[in-house]
């Protein structure tokens, strides 16, 4: 497990840089269309700050399984396919942590420290969550989904289907759109110059 960190320490930074920049990114357009009172936008701006910060999750996660690939290849490293689903759930960590918290807040509202935790974890986690922030405060049996605590189990599994998706198809060089092709410049029709 030390290895596994040390390997990838780097790519569990940047996938939670990801989300954080694309919960910014989320927050603002879904405030913007809250501010005009329109539902249909506010979904729809979800959607598309999801999709993007689910796209960026897929490139970041193929590039980390095709340099992977040369490694187990050679015999440098285990091939484990879901290599790119556990470095997301690392990066997810945080999210799990503050469910929890949201979980036992829920739970156990009369125990007072729980309830103030919570509140806390339920906030920071609206927050890390910016981009589902439109399609959360849709209402469901009459209260926003922002408001179960199962919802903060549920939002990180997309980003962690998709890494280990994407993982999986970099380890096996699959490409499925131009954003992976490593050789994008065709060869040269000229004759090599010959060193005399």
């Amino acid at each position: 497990m030390k290895t596994f960190f040390k390997s990838h320490s780097y790519d569990i930074v940047t996938m939670l840089l990801h989300q954080l920049v694309i919960s910014m990114f989320g927050f603002s357009l879904v405030l913007a269309a809250m501010k005009i009172d329109n539902d249909a936008l506010r979904n729809v701006t979800s959607i598309c700050s999801i999709l993007f910060y689910l796209v960026l999750l897929y490139i970041k996660a193929w590039d980390i399984g095709y340099k992977d690939k040369i490694s187990v290849e050679q015999g440098k490293k285990a091939n484990n396919p879901l290599r790119g689903a556990l470095i997301s759930l690392c990066a997810n960590a945080i999210n799990y942590l503050l469910a929890v918290f949201i979980l036992l807040r829920a739970l156990l509202p009369s125990v007072a420290v729980f309830e103030s935790i919570g509140g806390v974890a339920q906030a920071v986690s609206m927050f890390l969550h910016g981009m589902y922030a439109g399609i959360l405060v849709n209402p469901v049996g009459g209260a926003p989904l922002n408001t179960y605590w199962i919802s903060y189990f549920l939002t990180p599994i997309p980003a962690i289907l998709v890494c280990g998706i994407s993982y999986y198809f970099g380890l096996h060089d699959v490409k499925y759109t131009s954003f992976f092709h490593k050789n994008q410049y065709p060869e040269s029709d000229r004759e090599p110059k010959r060193k005399d």
